[in-house]
């Protein structure tokens, strides 16, 4: 073989051979490469691996989480609706402990609560594992937990004391700390307005208790005062008029009509005293019954007609044809702002005129009252009304008297819802003005008028239960002029054991009186079957008492003072059924 092909061959060779070296180290690299792309990609598929895994975890938390919480909430709600309801109790504590243990992640826990019992001891609530719960914590702050974050206590606070604490042993991560103690912070907060509520209430019933014990208290104050002031006085006027049918010398006669005046004047007092008390205490009720003005009317005229010409001044009074015959009302307040107006006039009004206007004007009964006295001050009018009060307060002014009339007659308008108001001029005079916004009577309504009839009375047989001796002669001496001598005896219990053997035809009986009063005597009587009329002799002009005196049996009420005009009536009109 030639050199030259031999050379060419070794050499194509050699190239060859180059050429596999070459292709093994690309295949090597190649391979090398690959192997650390394998690992490469072997890291980001843990890398994302772990990534989902924890990605997984936080979601299964967070929807514990969520579960917890809503559990929670729940749970809240509930107990929020049953503190509304109920009080705080033992058992209802009990029952919240119960529902929070029924949460997976509550291991254990308890309620220390101070105000339950009423000797203020604390008491301990628990639900589940006893064991679980770590010696008392030392509190520094209102909430605090344990150092291994498994205990938390929350302390109980009511303003600035201390109700007690919720203590839990909770097993959850220490992400949910926040949520925990903001939950747990809401049931601690709805125990403490629970508490709050309960306690408000505690005292609105026992203020409650103490109004109504102060309502009582002044409802007997007036029952006893009025019984205590009207008793001597009835004794005082009877007597006065009883004396007024005797012979008397001229200057005897001066003294009792000084006496006469002096007792109506004391009664006048004690009325206007005992209504503003009643007028305190919410006791003064307006009744609406059937009445006619014009008797009314008659009736003021009749009262002050003589009493303005001792004074000498003109009485002028009037009413308009247009009145309605019959109104819808209480004629006995009416009567009483008639009689404090023109009573008031008369003390204020040393020489001229009392003029008195009634009339009804679209469709109110209107009164007017109007003097030509010395006038009020225009700085004094605002507090005219106002009980105790004077134009002139001090003590050498000179006009007496309580200061209380139209401070009454200002109360009765306004709870007849009328209106009240004056127009005064120094030194010419005062014209008060009254609108009652009255009802026509039905037509159907009959009225009710009491014929005096001339009947002889003198064959009945009267007992009087009194314990008065003072009224007892005077009652005594009022029927003596009737040729009636009556039994007298000094309470319930022995007009109950006269009545045993006696017969009589009426019974005059006191309200209050020692051993057995007058109510419990005409309950004792009713209950055994006594039929015959039982009047009531009272002080009291409470509508409680009077309502008090029908309950218990009685037929009819005789007020004191009373005077000999009205036993003479009601002798008549019960001889003139029962005869």
């Amino acid at each position: 073989m030639p050199n030259d092909e031999f050379n060419r061959l070794t050499e194509k060779v050699n190239l060859l051979s180059r050429k596999i070296e070459r292709e093994k180290a690309a295949k090597k690299a190649a391979e090398k490469l690959l192997e650390e792309k394998s690992r490469e990609l072997y890291a980001a598929k843990q890398l994302v691996e772990d990534s989902l895994m924890n990605i997984k975890e936080k979601s299964e938390q967070d929807i514990a989480l969520l579960h917890f919480k809503t559990y929670l909430e729940s749970i809240l709600l509930d107990f929020n609706q049953l503190f509304l309801q109920k009080p705080i109790s033992d058992l209802l504590l009990q029952r919240l402990l119960d529902d929070l243990i029924g949460i997976d992640e509550v291991k254990a826990c308890k309620i220390r609560f101070n105000a339950l019992t009423s000797e203020k001891k604390a008491k301990t609530f628990y639900a589940g594992n006893k064991r679980l719960f770590q010696s008392e914590l030392k509190a520094n702050s209102a909430l605090y937990w344990s150092e291994d974050y498994q205990q938390l206590n929350i302390i109980i606070n009511a303003e600035a004391n201390i109700l007690g604490g919720l203590t839990l042993v909770i097993d959850a991560p220490r992400s949910w700390q926040h949520t925990i103690e903001k939950q747990l912070l809401l049931f601690c907060e709805m125990i403490s307005a629970a508490h709050k509520r309960q306690q408000l209430l505690a005292r609105t019933i026992e203020e409650k208790q103490r109004a109504e014990s102060s309502e009582r208290s002044t409802r007997d104050f007036v029952a006893m005062i009025n019984h205590e002031l009207r008793t001597p006085l009835n004794g005082l006027l009877g007597s006065a008029e009883l004396m007024s049918d005797t012979q008397l010398t001229l200057h005897q006669r001066q003294l009792l009509n000084t006496m006469h005046q002096s007792g109506e004047l004391l009664r006048v007092i004690i009325n206007d005293l005992l209504d503003l008390s009643k007028m305190s205490a919410g006791m003064l009720q307006i009744v609406e019954i059937d009445f006619s003005p014009r008797q009314v009317c008659t009736m003021i005229y009749d009262i002050f007609k003589q009493r303005t010409a001792e004074f000498g001044l003109t009485f002028a009074f009037n009413y308009h044809t247009d009145l309605p015959e019959r109104l819808l009302g209480d004629p006995d307040r009416i009567k009483q702002l008639f009689v404090n107006l023109i009573g008031n006039s008369i003390k204020f009004t040393q020489s001229g005129k009392i003029t008195v206007d009634i009339e009804w004007q679209d469709g109110q009964f209107c009164f007017s009252v109007t003097d030509t006295g010395c006038g009020i001050p225009a700085d004094k009018i605002d507090t005219l009304f106002d009980p105790f009060t004077q134009v002139n307060n001090s003590s050498n002014r000179v006009y007496e008297g309580t200061g209380l009339g139209l401070a009454i007659c200002k109360h009765l308008v306004d709870e007849m819802q009328g209106e009240l108001t004056l127009t005064s001029e120094l030194n010419k005079g005062t014209q008060f003005n009254i609108r009652l916004p009255l009802k026509l009577a039905p037509p159907s309504q009959k009225p009710n008028h009491t014929h005096e009839v001339d009947v002889a009375i003198d064959a009945m047989t009267v007992l009087v239960v009194e314990d008065s001796p003072v009224n007892q002669v005077l009652i005594e001496m009022i029927l003596a002029k009737f040729d009636i001598k009556p039994a007298i005896v000094n309470n319930g219990l022995e007009a109950i054991e006269y009545l045993d053997s006696h017969e009589v035809d009426v019974i005059f009986m006191d309200c209050r009186m020692p051993v057995v009063d007058g109510f419990e005597a005409t309950k004792r009587l009713r209950n055994s079957g006594y039929s015959k009329p039982i009047i009531a002799l009272t002080a009291s002009t409470t509508s409680t008492e009077t309502q008090q005196c029908y309950l218990c049996g009685m037929n009819g009420i005789i007020n004191k003072p009373y005077q000999k005009q009205e036993i003479r009536n009601v002798l008549t009109e019960w001889w003139a059924k029962i005869k």
